[in-house]
C-alpha cells in the first residue's frame, strides 16, 4: 500500500482547475475494477487527518494527479500530485478533513484524475465508500461539538488528582458557559477509554439540563481501567474522553472528544503511572 503527501486545501473549487497549458482531461466512467473509499486510521483519530484511498485491480499502471472530494457535509476537499499504482496496488491519498455539518450518512464523491496504462488523462467521478464509519463517525462528534456550542462554551480545568495509592481518582472539572443561543441542548455524561474508567462521581449516563442563566461546573472522574505496560505503551486512544450531547435533532449517544491540551494529556499519564506503580 502506498501512502501519498500532497498539496491540498478544503475549499470551493472553480472549474477548469488543470495545469496550464495542458488539455482537459476526457471524462469516463471509472473502471469498474478501480475502487475507492474514505477513512481514518485508528492512530489518527485524535487529529483530523484521513485519505481517499484508491484500489487499481485494473491489470495495468495507474498515476493519480487530482482529486476533488465532496460530500454535502463539508466545503470541497482537493488534492493534487502524482502517484503511481501498479496493478493490485493501493494508494492512501492523505488529506485533512474539513470542518463538517451536521446530517445524515457521508454521502461522499470523488472527481479522480489519472492515467491508465498508455491513455490521456482522465477525469472519472464515483461514489467512495465509507467502510468501517470512521469519516461518518467524525462528522457526527463535529455536529455534536457544534450543537453543544450553541448552548454554551467548554473550557477544560486542571486536572487533579484526589486521594492517594489505589484508591486515588484523576479528577478534570468541565465548566459550561450559556450562550444564551438555545436551552434545549443537555449534557449526557462522559465517555470510557480503552486506558481509563469513569469512576466515583463521574456523570456516565445522564440528562442534565444546562442552566442558560448561569455556568454549569461539572466534574468528570476517572481511574485506571487497565494497569499492564503494555497498554500504555502502545496506547493511542486513551485519553479520547467522549462528552455526550443531547439535543432534539441528535441521535441518542451523540459526542465528541473532550479538547485536551499537552500539559492536561500529560497529567492523566502522570497520574496512570503513578497509580500503576508503571
Amino acid at each position: 500500500m502506498i501512502r501519498a503527501l500532497a498539496v491540498l486545501s478544503a475549499t470551493a473549487l472553480t472549474s477548469g482547475m488543470v495545469a496550464c497549458g495542458a488539455d482537459a482531461p476526457e471524462r469516463q466512467p471509472l473502471p469498474s475494477d478501480v475502487t475507492m473509499q474514505v477513512d481514518q486510521t485508528r492512530l489518527e483519530r485524535k487529529t483530523r487527518n484521513a485519505f481517499v484511498r484508491v484500489d487499481n485491480d485494473s491489470g495495468q499502471t495507474m498515476v493519480v494527479s487530482r482529486f476533488v472530494l465532496s460530500s454535502p457535509r463539508f466545503d470541497d476537499v482537493q488534492w493534487q500530485g502524482d502517484e503511481t499504482l501498479e496493478p493490485g496496488q493501493q494508494a492512501d491519498l492523505e488529506f485533512v478533513m474539513p470542518p463538517s455539518r451536521c446530517g445524515k450518512g457521508v454521502e461522499a464523491s470523488v472527481k479522480l484524475t489519472y492515467r491508465l496504462g498508455d491513455s490521456g488523462a482522465r477525469e472519472s467521478e464515483a461514489a467512495a465508500d465509507d467502510p468501517f464509519q470512521s469519516i461518518g463517525l467524525l462528522m457526527d462528534r463535529d455536529c455534536a461539538r457544534n450543537t453543544l456550542a450553541e448552548a454554551a462554551d467548554l473550557r477544560v480545568g486542571t486536572p487533579t488528582v484526589v486521594g492517594s495509592g489505589g484508591t486515588s481518582l484523576l479528577n478534570l472539572p468541565i465548566t459550561l458557559t450559556p450562550t444564551g443561543k438555545r436551552d434545549d441542548i443537555r449534557f449526557g455524561g462522559f465517555e470510557s477509554t480503552p486506558l481509563f474508567r469513569q469512576a466515583g462521581d463521574s456523570p456516565v449516563d445522564v440528562d442534565t439540563h444546562i442552566d442558560p442563566s448561569s455556568p454549569t461546573e461539572i466534574v468528570m472522574s476517572v481511574a485506571p481501567a487497565r494497569c499492564d505496560p503494555h497498554a500504555l505503551a502502545e496506547d493511542k486512544v486513551g485519553r479520547l474522553f467522549g462528552i455526550r450531547v443531547l439535543a432534539p435533532e441528535l441521535p441518542r449517544g451523540s459526542s465528541f472528544y473532550l479538547p485536551l491540551d499537552r500539559d492536561q494529556r500529560l497529567a492523566f499519564y502522570d497520574y496512570i503511572r503513578a497509580r500503576c506503580g508503571l
